[in-house]
């Protein structure tokens, strides 16, 4: 019997070491693979997020007369015409009114294989101005277009930027980081900017979807607009291409929003106890789009702890990543234009009258790049011949460092609130303008270039 009993003692010994074991294993393993997410939650986030709250008590408005109105806003957004994206039109409004945004120039996809320009909401809805647009294929992405304007999904660009042309709308050009007809004589302006790039150019790699996974799991609640900012890299190939094109002729820059409000994920407790997961911009009925999860007792328990009752049915969950407000906010393209109206806007947009800015960071407004002389002056996308004196100017409303480009080569650089440079040699200049970010210099804001001829 004793013997008995210490077999059983030594049993009982050895099954709590090989569970306490398995338990620490498995701690171990989640947090190795949360480790990404929890450096950030605990270490880097709230850094950053402070310093971002002392940038904006460091602004000092910049006063300068420009003979101009200033308004920003999205170019390259979607709603609920596109079939990717449950956007309403009246979210749209309420979410670009509450962060400040002046105007939206929609981008939505296809709706029966046709780019049609009678769709989705027009001109002023409460102090923002909505501009209809389409993402048609090839990237040509047009605004300024009469509303009686259909184009196929078929239709060659070629062809589709001489009609444009013809309509009076604006020829561009949205994701540049991809193959595109540079060629096409009635392109006027591009995208030097999107998100979706980054993605793009990670997706497949597990490495980067484990860190980006870990990142929003660990630091959503808190810090979801820097989850969001943790997706910015520099869009060095499109800015040389850009520059490139600008050498021979004008090509005016904006930065591209894409929001969709889909990149998210939303979870319905099921009737038969499982989970339903989807995507923020499909509904749960969307056989494609949804994943069903088998749950057990102890997954339900955990379920139950974080929200509440499972009722069949019920929406347990949704977290929005890509959200109106925070697409919106993490850039912006300002325009210089006369009245907030689409033709003022468009002609700006044509003309290269603005700059873009990650005001997600530190909000632009105020930001003034010009070219003076005797003669008189020039905003960015405008041209002012050479001359003696002549003088580039810009003036910032937060410590700045400046980089000037000359026909895409870095060939000044100061630091300050205010820049000033005379340039001896005609071509297009524009500023790179970065802000002192925990010790680094991040990149914030791109001008379009004044363009300075014989």
């Amino acid at each position: 019997m004793f013997a008995e009993d210490g077999m059983f003692r030594k049993a009982v010994k050895w099954l709590s070491i090989t569970l306490g074991a398995l338990l620490v294993l498995f701690v171990v393993a989640v947090l190795a693979f949360l480790s990404p997410g929890l450096y950030n939650r605990f270490a880097y986030f709230p850094k950053e997020k402070a310093a971002w709250e002392q940038l904006a008590k460091t602004r000092v408005d910049v006063n300068i007369n420009t003979g101009w109105n200033e308004y920003k806003g999205s170019i390259h957004s979607h709603s609920e015409v596109s079939h990717d994206s449950k956007a309403a039109f009246p979210d749209i409004q309420k979410a670009l009114k509450g962060i400040g945004s002046n105007f939206i120039m929609m981008s939505d996809h296809y709706v029966n294989g046709k780019a049609d320009y009678s769709l989705g909401w027009k001109g002023d809805h409460d102090g923002v101005l909505f501009i209809r647009g389409f993402e048609m294929d090839e990237g040509l992405m047009p605004w300024g277009l009469p509303d009686s304007t259909v184009f196929g999904a078929q239709d060659k660009v070629r062809d589709e930027a001489k009609k444009i042309k013809e309509l009076g709308g604006i020829v561009a050009y949205a994701h540049c980081e991809e193959k595109r007809d540079w060629e096409v004589p009635e392109l006027e302006a591009m995208e030097i900017y999107n998100i979706h790039a980054t993605m793009l150019k990670y997706k497949g790699e597990k490495k980067w979807l484990w860190k980006t996974f870990a990142t929003v799991l660990t630091c959503y609640s808190g810090y979801a607009d820097q989850c969001f900012y943790s997706l910015f890299e520099r869009p060095d190939k499109v800015l040389r291409i850009w520059d490139d094109l600008n050498v021979t002729r004008h090509m005016a820059g904006f930065g591209g929003n894409d929001t969709h409000q889909n990149a998210g994920i939303k979870g319905m407790y099921l009737p038969n106890g499982n989970l339903l997961l989807s995507d923020t911009g499909h509904k749960f009925d969307n056989k494609e789009q949804v994943h069903e999860i088998k749950l057990n007792a102890l997954t339900r328990g955990l379920l139950r702890a974080f929200y509440g009752p499972l009722e069949p049915n019920k929406q347990l969950f949704r977290y929005d990543l890509d959200n109106y407000v925070r697409s919106a906010l993490y850039v912006r393209t300002h325009l210089f234009a006369k009245d907030l109206t689409e033709k003022e806007l468009v002609e700006a947009l044509r003309a290269g009258r603005g700059f873009v800015s990650f005001d997600m960071v530190a909000d632009g407004t105020g930001f003034v790049f010009t070219a003076q002389g005797a003669s008189g002056k020039a905003m960015m996308g405008e041209t002012i011949k050479m001359e003696p004196g002549l003088t580039l100017k810009a003036a910032s409303p937060y410590e700045s460092k400046f980089a000037l480009m000359h026909n895409g080569i870095k060939v000044d650089e100061q630091v300050g609130r205010e820049y000033s440079f005379t340039p001896t040699e005609t071509g297009k200049y524009r500023l790179e303008v970065s802000l002192k970010v925990l010790g680094k210099d991040q990149l914030w804001l791109l001008t379009n270039p004044i363009a300075i001829t014989n």
